[in-house]
């Protein structure tokens, strides 16, 4: 490696501030979309992202999996190995996923596209209601749904037969959706688009058996085989072509 993670993230570091991140996730948040803004979706993208240690230096691996719709036949995938430099905060995670996932999903739009993202993580149902599906959407001008493992944010509820996550308005942020193996997930809408419909969206990724929706299930397996790498290997941040099952292929 030319240089190491403390090289290359102590001015990052020094530079974050939670208080600047939370003024900005409540300024995003007042620019999202919550109706359903978007056209045919042909072609779902999952995205999950994974850390490993190689030593003292903190490194993650952000994977964007290409899916078409609705038949889940993976068409293509990017990963994407960095430094993570920027501390886990509760509430702020989304900075420190982001700068995984975005360098990804940059090279996934210009080699392939998508018309919907689905992200491990959450949309909305975040405190400051920009969670890293809602990121995503945003940067990118596109919908997105967070697809949530657990609960951070917000009151279940059941309403008309439905469980769901409400805020502190009592407005619905998110789905409660049973899958696989008696396990739940959380979903809520990132941008361009409805929580009524991300649910339902969702529920057409799932699979017989599966805790989670195809795209980021692929997304997740791929992420966690490439952390087994990134921790073996001496290289240092690039692209991985992750299309195939010869993953060690890097590009420029």
């Amino acid at each position: 490696m030319e240089e190491s993670s403390g090289e290359v993230c102590r001015g990052i570091e020094a530079r974050f501030s939670p208080q600047k991140a939370m003024r900005a996730q409540r300024l995003l948040a007042s620019k999202l979309i919550l109706r359903d803004a978007y056209g045919p979706i042909r072609r779902v993208a999952g995205l999950d992202v994974a850390y490993a240690r190689r030593g003292r230096d903190p490194m993650g691996v952000g994977v964007a999996v290409l899916l078409s719709y609705p038949s889940l036949k993976v068409e293509h995938c990017i990963a994407y190995v960095g430094w993570a430099c920027i501390p886990y905060i509760p509430g702020l995670l989304a900075f420190r996923e982001m700068s995984l996932l975005a360098p990804a999903v940059i090279r996934l739009e210009a080699e392939a596209g998508a018309d919907l993202y689905v992200v491990d993580g959450h949309g909305i149902a975040h405190p400051r209601g920009l969670g890293i599906a809602s990121h995503i959407g945003i940067a990118m001008d596109k919908p997105s749904i967070g697809v949530a493992k657990k609960r951070l944010y917000g009151r279940e509820e059941e309403r008309a037969g439905r469980r769901v996550l409400v805020d502190e308005s009592g407005n619905v942020i998110a789905y409660v959706l049973e899958s696989g193996r008696g396990s739940r997930i959380y979903v809520s809408p990132g941008h361009r688009i409805t929580p009524a419909s991300a649910a339902s969206l969702v529920a057409s990724m799932l699979r017989r058996g599966h805790r989670l929706p195809e795209p980021t299930r692929i997304a997740d397996r791929v992420s966690k085989q490439l952390r087994r790498l990134i921790a073996s290997s001496s290289a240092g941040p690039g692209f991985i072509d992750c299309s195939s099952s010869s993953f060690p292929h890097r590009s420029s």
